[in-house]
């Protein structure tokens, strides 16, 4: 058995994911985080990983730069790791905007530029996400 931590994946779900609360900015920190490159893996390249992990016999795989950096300074400093996830909470969205609404990803990017999501976009079309709605262009 193989234990996976994927991390951020570009499977084009921030177009399908649903908000709540301050829905343009949950969208904005989650497509963008979402496409980065060192942030995130392409489901595809994270498919390969995993089928390799597996045929292996690996008991764990961590596939991102920040989840494996995560688990290193878990390991290391794990009050340090909390002290820098409460900031990072800090910086996520408050409550407000569309309370308990829920708003489709789509609905919520009016504000987020589409050169910052065109990983994240390129996949929506790539993986079905996209069906439906409109997709920005890049």
């Amino acid at each position: 058995m193989t234990t996976v931590c994927p991390g951020l994946m570009r499977t084009g779900s921030h177009i399908q994911a649903e908000f709540k609360g301050q829905n343009d900015l949950e969208y904005a920190w989650f497509a963008v985080s979402n496409a980065l490159p060192l942030f995130s893996v392409s489901g595809e390249s994270a498919a390969h990983a995993i089928l390799r992990a597996c045929a292996r016999g690996d008991a764990e795989l961590i596939i991102t730069l920040p989840a494996k950096l995560a688990v290193l300074l878990n390991a290391i400093a794990p009050e340090l790791l909390q002290n820098v996830n409460a900031v990072v909470n800090q910086l996520l969205p408050g409550p407000g905007g569309i309370g308990t609404e829920r708003a489709k990803g789509y609905d919520s990017r009016a504000a987020t530029p589409s050169a910052l999501t065109a990983l994240a976009d390129w996949a929506s079309g790539e993986n079905n996400e996209a069906a439906g709605t409109p997709v920005a262009s890049t």
